[in-house]
């Protein structure tokens, strides 16, 4: 039954290609048998471009197969196409260029082959993601449901069941749940429970995430499905590892499976963030190159001593960096900076260098790091060496905040943990920007920054 639906599915998604590609044909020849063209299309018989756009057809349905555009993407984004529609345009044009002296109306002008691929991409491509949006919202409304009966364990049901609930736009609607508890007969009654489930309802899919132990359980439920012709989707029994959303390669046939999600990986925090850092890092150090030399007259004024004070600490995936301050202590040699806390009334800390911890304005020449890489401009602060050693041992899942780059400010900072604060606390909302990191939250957590943090109570 699932395959006469997908058959059916495949074939009339090719009939919308086909007849975009046509009306992008059609489109084309038009402006090039228009006069001030001067082409010698006007010479071409009808015939001879209904063979031109026979031959499109069967170039792009053929390499449209071979580069999976016809595989279902409901669970994908509305704009999942447009990279093998690249790739299968870009393998049209080759081929349709290489053997265009066979076909008169690919070969009568120079550009009718260039401007027939842009223009059959562009239209493929909105086409293609306006209809995918369309369907989006139909199976919002209920419509294009596919009936699924879930068999897990009670945690991981409870996920699904969540999941499938929050994204309505997927199209699927949860008919049965069976949840397997570990008991000594439940195996037995669960399995006939299912049994019967498809003999009292029509059921499309089947997603099975039951544990380990229960493998066998699932090698039967699995076989009951193929017997009677539906789907069956396996949901790895990975819930005591992974505990958030995840990503999901291919290598080569084999699933790798994220522990979590690295932002670091994605091309939006590698190039938009980094070249967001860059900018705002320039326009800072060049808008406030007063302040900053305000502030280098008063530290030498105020206090004996180097200009800035440099200090190792531990950013992205655990490398080591200098990052730089203003310097706000006076010079002790007696003084460990790498493992002394600074607490309230300090008597290491300057007047001066008690009002730049206070306004933040110590922390101005990080822009240096941002601009060398060492930092970006949002992100958890970094720790030293000597205390992350501590705090790792300390604090479950400490190091996960070591998977995007260190910050100047960052969503503990906004929400007041800085400074003498939980430190359990701190990493319990760096850990949720790591989790749920995007530019917007990046702009968010900025604004927060002017608004919050100048004169902070928990800076000293």
């Amino acid at each position: 039954m699932f395959r006469i639906r997908a058959y059916l599915t495949n074939t009339c998604l090719a009939c919308f290609d086909l007849a975009v590609i046509a009306c992008c044909y059609v489109a084309v020849v038009w402006v090039e048998l228009s006069p001030a063209q001067n082409s010698s299309f006007r010479d071409l018989s009808a015939r001879a471009h209904l063979i031109g756009l026979a031959f499109v057809w069967s170039i792009w349905i053929a390499l449209s197969i071979y580069f999976g555009l016809y595989k279902s993407r409901r669970l994908d984004s509305p704009f999942a196409d447009l990279g093998t529609l690249i790739k299968t345009g870009l393998a049209s044009w080759v081929i349709l260029g290489s053997l265009a002296h066979q076909v008169p109306s690919l070969s009568t002008t120079t550009f009718f082959l260039i401007r027939f691929v842009m223009v059959n991409f562009a239209a493929l491509a909105i086409a293609r993601s306006l209809l995918r949006l369309a369907l989006r919202e139909l199976r919002r409304h209920g419509h294009d449901v596919k009936q699924i009966v879930l068999v897990s364990s009670p945690e991981l049901g409870q996920r699904l069941t969540a999941k499938i609930e929050q994204r309505a736009h997927y199209g699927y609607r949860i008919l049965k749940e069976f949840l397997y508890v570990a008991k000594k007969d439940d195996a037995g009654r669960l399995l006939a429970e299912f049994r019967s489930c498809f003999q009292l309802s029509h059921v499309d899919d089947v997603i099975v995430g039951l544990p380990a132990h229960a493998n066998d359980l699932a090698a039967e439920v699995v076989a009951e499905c193929e017997n009677q012709g539906i789907n069956v989707r396996i949901v790895p029994d990975l819930l005591p590892i992974i505990q958030t959303d995840t990503q999901v390669y291919d290598l080569d046939g084999i699933p790798l499976v994220n522990v979590r999600l690295y932002p670091a990986e994605y091309f939006a925090y590698a190039i938009c963030k980094r070249v967001f850092d860059i900018a705002f890092s320039l326009s800072v150090l060049i808008l406030l190159s007063p302040v900053f030399l305000l502030i280098a007259l008063l530290i030498r004024i105020t206090s004996p001593g180097p200009l800035f004070f440099t200090q190792e600490r531990v950013g992205l995936n655990g490398r080591k960096f200098k990052m730089l301050k203003f310097r706000t202590m006076r010079q002790n040699p007696a003084l460990n900076p790498d493992s002394h806390w600074t607490v309230p009334n300090d008597p290491h800390v300057t007047r001066f260098g008690r009002w730049l911890r206070r306004s933040n304005l110590d922390e101005l020449p990080q822009f240096i790091n941002v601009l060398k890489g060492d930092m970006s401009v949002v992100g958890p602060r970094p720790e030293r060496p000597f205390f992350l050693e501590r705090f790792r041992q300390e604090i479950p899942e400490y190091m996960a905040r070591h998977y995007v780059k260190s910050g100047i400010t960052g969503w503990a900072q906004v929400n007041g943990w800085r400074g003498d604060t939980a430190i359990a606390e701190r990493v319990a909302h760096d850990l949720y920007y790591v989790q749920n990191w995007g530019m917007k939250l990046d702009v968010k957590i900025l604004v927060l920054t002017l608004m919050r943090t100048f004169f902070h109570g928990n800076a000293y």
